[in-house]
């Protein structure tokens, strides 16, 4: 009687699995970031710019105040933090063409003449940072509006000396306000500032060419933005002079 034959028990092979734990794998990985668009880059590189005008603002007020003092300091770490900041930004975002800052001329004095200014400005820390500034300056008295359509209505109100414009508003873009300000006689004459955090050299032509009287871009420094006020309020004051002096003598003619 022959042996029965040994039986070989099958073995199952167990399915690959190394393909789904390769899906698996893949799913969990974080994707590489995709470069920033060209439109991307400016819109992020102006919401940096805009808040670090402010920090840097502040701190240069408070640098003013606490000079001599046991705060002075860390104040100037403030700055010197806030400056390293700009230069990553510039760097990493910016535009080698790009203009970080218009200055005007110094003007002979300041002005002493009481008169209103109108800052266009839909964002409360902004606004008041630039009234801290214009306290030195207690001829000057702010004025304030949120939207450009109110600002509209205020400058053909009120007529002040100065409108100092933001160009993101939240109803007309700040360009448009400019151009509407240059079209109505009753506001034409009135000089018009830019404080901006886009600094496109092509943005900043464009205004200038529209109207604008100067440009300044976020983050400024105190001392330039004193400047500029200064400078235009100086001319505003020599023209009217002149104007009426024109007219006195056309009278009399």
């Amino acid at each position: 009687m022959e042996a029965d034959a040994p039986q070989t028990r099958a073995t199952e092979t167990p399915p690959d699995q190394s393909g789904s734990r390769q899906r698996q794998r893949a799913v969990g990985r974080r994707p590489e970031a995709a470069a920033l668009s060209e439109e991307s880059r400016v819109k992020l590189k102006q919401r940096l710019r805009s808040p670090l005008n402010t920090i840097s603002g502040f701190a240069e007020l408070l640098a003013l105040q606490a000079e001599g003092g046991c705060q002075e300091d860390s104040v100037q770490r403030i700055r010197n933090a806030a400056g390293e900041l700009l230069e990553i930004i510039n760097r990493e975002l910016g535009d080698k063409s790009e203009t970080t800052e218009m200055v005007g001329e110094r003007a002979s004095s300041m002005p002493t003449e009481p008169c209103d200014i109108l800052y266009i400005e839909d964002d409360e820390v902004n606004f008041t940072l630039i009234s801290r500034i214009l306290d030195v300056r207690p001829a000057l008295h702010l004025r304030h509006a949120t939207q450009g359509l109110t600002g509209l209505e205020i400058a053909r109100a009120n007529h002040p000396r100065l409108i100092l414009l933001d160009l993101n508003l939240p109803d007309i873009h700040g360009s448009e306000v400019l151009h509407r300000l240059q079209q109505d006689k009753a506001t034409a004459k009135i000089p018009v500032v830019i404080l901006s955090a886009d600094a496109t050299p092509s943005q900043i032509e464009r205004l200038l060419s529209g109207g604008a009287r100067n440009y300044l871009t976020k983050p400024f420094r105190i001392n330039n933005f004193l400047a500029v006020v200064d400078e235009v309020l100086e001319q505003y004051s020599e023209s009217a002079t002149s104007s009426r002096i024109d007219h006195t003598w056309q009278s009399q003619g």
